[in-house]
């Protein structure tokens, strides 16, 4: 969402050729993998159809724009930064380059969040579960996504940005691309965040009320219940994790650029922004491997009925 702004000398990413083939081959690997498991990923759900649980909704949406930043952020990042600017010039096009970085990458992040609120919504009370998160519901916070991060794209590119012709780049400076960050990244973090914790400690109360519950139902059903309130809590720091790993060190220069004028080279600028694409491209593998593990946690569902019961009357 920023390019470092620099002299019309112009700036390389690589100088080897050599080793600039091995990057461009190796960086359009990673957009096929991304691409392929992405679309692995819809149709897997698809094929399921279990649309029951609304969170299936936000995936295949989610792998949508994951998709997008493959083949509409990546492939020309790399056209542009490795095989050459010439291939992409003029200021209208950078423009809508730009400005489609902007749209996906937003998108991504504002779709992970509405992912931990439902979430939050399933654990805290899964009885209102069905009538909180309802398909009218779903529908109003994927328009959201998709809306808001249009119009950050639209604000930022074609009223803040700054075209550098001899370098063929878009320069978005000062406040409105730290105010940019804020909305983009920094509030959703802070609601993920904060959404994490409080899934992880009514995950570890429902454990102490369940432990005194079942202690006279037997321990089988305790043992099954603990098991899947232990992964239901690895799955949310792990997905945070990789979250946080990927996306805030891109987000961190923007602000140490911006806000307290460091200067950063742009290989730096290429480096924390791929590290951001690279959520995209862990994304569809990390939720179907995480979705396997549920399948095959959920094979009983009286005992998932019987220890919701359990948890309402506490």
């Amino acid at each position: 969402m920023n390019d470092s702004k620099s002299n019309c000398e112009g700036s390389q990413i690589l100088s080897n050729f050599h080793g600039k083939i091995a990057c461009v081959v190796f960086l359009f690997s990673v957009v096929i993998v991304t691409v392929f498991g992405n679309i692995m990923l819809v149709f897997k759900v698809v094929r399921r159809a279990d649309f029951q649980r609304k969170i299936n909704v936000f995936v295949i949406s989610l792998a949508v724009a994951d998709c997008c930043v493959a083949v509409l952020v990546m492939s020309p990042s790399i056209i542009q930064d490795l095989i050459g600017y010439s291939l992409l010039q003029g200021k209208l096009f950078r423009e809508i380059l730009f400005a489609l970085d902007c749209i996906f990458t937003t998108s991504s992040i504002l779709h992970f969040t509405c992912m931990n609120i439902d979430r939050f919504v399933a654990v805290s009370d899964p009885l209102k579960y069905y009538q909180i998160m309802t398909t009218k519901m779903v529908s109003i916070l994927i328009s959201l996504c998709w809306m808001l991060s249009f119009a950050i794209s639209v604000t930022i590119v074609f009223l803040n940005a700054e075209y550098v012709e001899c370098e063929n780049k878009l320069i978005v400076e000062g406040m409105a691309s730290v105010i940019g960050a804020l909305i983009a990244f920094y509030l959703p973090l802070l609601l993920n965040i904060v959404a994490s914790v409080k899934i992880f400690l009514k995950v570890h109360n429902r454990n102490e009320f369940l432990c005194n519950a079942t202690e006279d139902r037997g321990s089988a059903l305790h043992r099954q219940q603990h098991k899947l309130e232990i992964k239901v809590s690895g799955t949310i720091l792990i997905l945070q994790g990789i979250f946080s790993v990927c996306s805030t060190p891109f987000f961190v220069l923007l602000l140490l650029v911006n806000l307290f004028g460091i200067k950063a080279p742009y290989t730096a600028w290429f480096v924390v922004a791929w590290l951001g694409y690279s959520n995209s491209t862990i994304n569809p593998y990390l939720y179907y491997f995480l979705n396997k593990r549920f399948r095959n946690t959920d094979k009983s569902s009286y005992t998932r009925h019987t220890c919701i019961q359990i948890v309402n009357r506490i």
